[in-house]
C-alpha cells in the first residue's frame, strides 16, 4: 500500500495525467528537479571538500619540519627563546619572527641552527615590548632545495615575574601586591572597590573583562618601566591591568585612596570609549583619573593658587598632547587637568563631560572637540576656569602681562609727539 501526498489527485485518469507531464515547464518538469537537487548537494558539498584539501596541503607545507620550542625570560631585561628540530633537515636559513600582539608590532631576526638546534636571546630594552601582554612567536625557514617551511606559532604572556605575588580577588577584580600581610591586600581590595563606586558617579563601569592591580613596593618599580622617577602609577588600559606604587607603611591608606581609582579610571575610561581613547588630550585623560580619586592630595589646590599667585599656570592648550617630564611641573600639570576638569563637570554635567570625551576620541582636535561640546574655544574656557576656580583676575593679570609693551608703545607714540612740539616752539620763537 503507497501513501501519497496529494490525495486529491484523480488517480484513475492516466491519459490526462500523461497530458499534464507534457505541458509542464522544464523548471517543474520531475528531470529537472532530480537534477536541481543534485547542483544544490554538490554547491554544499565542494567548499568543505576544497577546505579539507587546503588544509590538507598546508599542514603537509608546515609539518614537514617537527621542531620543538620554548621560551624563559628575564622581566625587563631579555626573552630567551629555544628550539630543537626533530627530524633529520638541512637548512639554508632560518628567521625568528617575535610579535607583541598588543601593538601588533613584528621582530624578525635571523637565527642559527646547529645540530638541529637553535638558542636566541631577545633584548627587551633595546626593543619595544609591552609589558603584560602576550608574545608570541614561530620560525621561517629556507630548506636546502629552496623551499620554504614555517613551524607552529607559540606564545606566552610577558608578566611581571620578579616577584611573588600574592592575590586576591573579587570577581573580575584582582589585586596583586608584593610586599606586605593580607591585611594590606584586603584593604587594597576595599579601595579599588570604592573607587568603582567613585568611578560610576562620572561614567558606567565596564567589568565584562578581568582587572589586575600590581601593587608595587616603590616608585623605582614602576619607573623601571617608564624612565619617569616621579611617576607612582600607570595603566595598559587595553590589557586591563593596572599599575600603582604603594609602600606599606603609615601613609598606605592615603597612597591607596589617591592611585588605585586613578588608575582603575583609565582602564573604565578606555573600556568606554575604546580605540579612540588614545585621541584624548592628556589634560582631560588624567582629568578624568584625578577625579576618581577618594582623597585627593591638598597639595593640588596648594600648588594651583602658588602658580596662580605667581601667574605660572600652564596654558591648557599646552597639556593637550603631553605634560611636562619635570616632576614639580608634572604636579601642577596634574592639579590644572583635575581643576579644569572639575570646572566643566560642575558647569556642564557629568553626561556633557562624558560627550565630551566621546567627541574626542572621534579623532577631534583639542580646539574643535571642546568647541563643538560645549560652544567655546578652551582659551576662552581656561580664562573662564582661572577666574571662577581660582579667583585670578584675568583681565588683571593680562594687562600686567601686556605692561611692558604698553610701555613701549607709550614710548613709540609720545617721544616723537613730544620731540614735535619742542620743535614747533623753536620754530615760532
Amino acid at each position: 500500500m503507497k501513501t501519497f501526498l496529494f490525495p486529491n489527485l484523480n488517480h484513475g485518469d492516466t491519459e490526462s495525467r500523461r497530458k499534464r507531464k507534457k505541458n509542464l515547464p522544464v523548471f517543474a518538469s520531475p528531470w529537472f528537479k532530480t537534477q536541481y537537487k543534485t547542483l544544490i548537494v554538490w554547491l554544499l558539498i565542494f567548499p568543505v571538500a576544497a577546505s579539507v584539501f587546503w588544509n590538507v596541503n598546508q599542514a603537509q607545507a608546515q609539518g614537514g619540519i617537527e621542531i620543538e620550542s620554548s621560551a624563559t625570560y628575564v622581566f625587563g631585561r631579555q626573552i630567551a627563546f629555544t628550539a630543537q628540530i626533530k627530524s633529520p633537515v638541512q637548512i639554508q636559513q632560518a628567521t625568528i619572527v617575535i610579535l607583541d600582539e598588543s601593538l601588533g608590532v613584528s621582530h624578525v631576526r635571523p637565527v642559527a641552527f646547529t645540530d638541529g638546534r637553535s638558542e636566541f636571546v631577545f633584548d627587551t630594552q633595546q626593543n619595544m615590548l609591552r609589558p603584560f601582554s602576550s608574545v608570541s612567536w614561530y620560525y621561517q625557514f629556507t630548506l636546502a632545495d629552496g623551499s620554504a617551511a614555517q613551524s607552529a606559532s607559540q606564545s606566552i604572556r610577558y608578566d611581571d615575574n620578579r616577584y611573588a605575588w600574592q592575590t586576591l580577588d573579587a570577581g573580575a577584580l584582582r589585586v596583586l601586591w608584593a610586599q606586605g600581610d593580607s591585611i594590606f591586600g584586603q584593604q587594597a581590595l576595599n579601595v579599588a572597590l570604592t573607587g568603582l563606586q567613585s568611578i560610576s558617579d562620572i561614567l558606567p563601569v565596564d567589568l565584562a573583562q578581568p582587572v589586575s592591580i600590581y601593587i608595587y613596593p616603590t616608585q623605582a618599580d614602576i619607573s623601571f618601566l617608564s624612565g619617569e622617577a616621579w611617576e607612582a602609577g600607570r595603566a595598559y588600559p587595553d590589557l586591563g591591568v593596572a599599575l600603582v606604587a604603594v609602600e606599606p607603611d603609615a601613609d598606605r591608606s592615603l597612597n591607596m585612596e589617591q592611585r588605585i581609582p586613578h588608575e582603575l579610571m583609565h582602564v573604565m575610561l578606555y573600556r568606554r570609549l575604546g580605540a579612540g581613547y588614545k585621541n584624548l588630550p592628556v589634560w582631560l585623560n588624567e582629568g578624568f583619573a584625578a577625579l576618581a580619586e577618594i582623597n585627593p592630595t591638598s597639595d593640588y589646590e596648594l600648588a594651583l593658587a602658588d602658580a596662580a599667585n605667581r601667574n605660572d599656570l600652564i596654558p591648557l592648550l599646552d597639556l593637550c598632547a603631553s605634560f611636562p617630564s619635570d616632576a614639580a611641573s608634572a604636579f601642577l600639570a596634574y592639579a590644572q587637568s583635575r581643576s579644569f576638569t572639575a570646572y566643566l563637570r560642575d558647569t556642564y554635567g557629568s553626561p556633557a563631560l562624558l560627550n565630551l570625551a566621546k567627541i574626542y576620541s572621534t579623532g577631534m582636535d583639542c580646539e574643535n572637540g571642546i568647541q563643538g561640546a560645549f560652544g567655546a574655544p578652551l582659551s576662552e574656557l581656561d580664562a573662564d576656569w582661572r577666574e571662577k576656580s581660582l579667583g585670578q583676575n584675568v583681565i588683571g593679570v593680562a594687562l600686567r602681562n601686556m605692561f611692558p609693551y604698553l610701555v613701549l608703545l607709550l614710548l613709540v607714540i609720545f617721544i616723537p609727539f613730544i620731540l614735535g612740539l619742542n620743535s614747533s616752539r623753536q620754530k615760532a620763537q
